[in-house]
């Protein structure tokens, strides 16, 4: 596996990964402890627990990331949808590996001016077949998903409206400039609040793909699976949203800023 530009490799007897170069002597030694770096990480004395797929964790940055952010959020790729019961956590090897393509696909949608977590590194575990893979990326401080604003049993800061007005915005730069997200929904857009309002970044970009400079991405499929995921969150929650948040969240599909 080559690493992307700025990256480097990192290997040990049953697993190898890359990692942001000033971050790569911390993975080497990361995996020569034998075990994954998630579950380093989750016996870390920094460690806290996200909400996500699976277990997610914050840890106190051991190194200087790519924007030398103070903490890092360690996933374990875990599959949803109707393989998820039956594969769990492992992937086929075929093609690319989940990390890198992450990775990639995170290092264009930031070229692109799509604000989305710096990849810190990727791990990939063999199995057979099979791998599986863990990644790391910078923390955004105080971000929670839009489920959570939306949904969610406590109330954040974030203002509901506000928070669809931002997702609206980060869908239309998705559209814009052509990045085609298959699986965008209400768990893989996180925001943050900022005293000039709210900020939305994408997260989870792993099936990613770019189209050519200049070539938008197609609208539809992705505004109707971001869509949808909030429709099954009503039902699932029972809190239904008012027109004025689906307004707001319309209000910024057809602008350009």
């Amino acid at each position: 596996m080559t690493p992307p530009e700025g990256y480097e490799s990192a290997q040990a007897p049953e697993c190898w990964g890359f990692a942001w170069s000033s971050a790569q002597p911390w993975l080497s030694a990361a995996l020569s402890t034998g075990e994954t770096v998630h579950a380093w990480a989750g016996r870390d004395a920094s460690c806290r627990e996200l909400a996500g797929r699976g277990q997610v964790f914050s840890i106190d940055a051991p190194a200087a990331g790519p924007e030398g952010r103070e903490r890092w959020v360690v996933r374990h790729y875990q599959r949803g949808g109707a393989m998820g019961p039956i594969l769990g956590d492992r992937y086929l090897s075929l093609g690319r590996y989940r990390p890198l393509c992450e990775t990639v696909a995170s290092l264009e949608a930031r070229e692109r001016g799509i604000p989305t977590p710096a990849v810190v590194a990727g791990i990939v575990y063999p199995a057979g077949i099979f791998y599986r893979a863990d990644l790391v990326t910078e923390e955004v401080p105080g971000a929670v998903d839009l489920s959570q604003v939306l949904f969610g049993a406590a109330s954040t800061e974030i203002d509901p409206e506000a928070a669809l007005i931002a997702t609206g915005g980060i869908v239309r730069s998705l559209e814009r400039n052509g990045l085609f997200h298959p699986d965008l929904n209400a768990k893989n857009i996180v925001l943050t609040s900022t005293n000039e309002g709210v900020d939305a970044y994408l997260v989870d970009l792993d099936r990613c793909c770019a189209r050519p400079r200049g070539v938008p991405a197609p609208a539809f499929p992705m505004r109707r699976r971001l869509e949808r995921s909030l429709r099954k969150f009503q039902a699932s929650t029972g809190r239904t949203l008012p027109q004025s948040a689906w307004t707001a969240l319309h209000s910024r599909y057809s602008e350009d800023g």
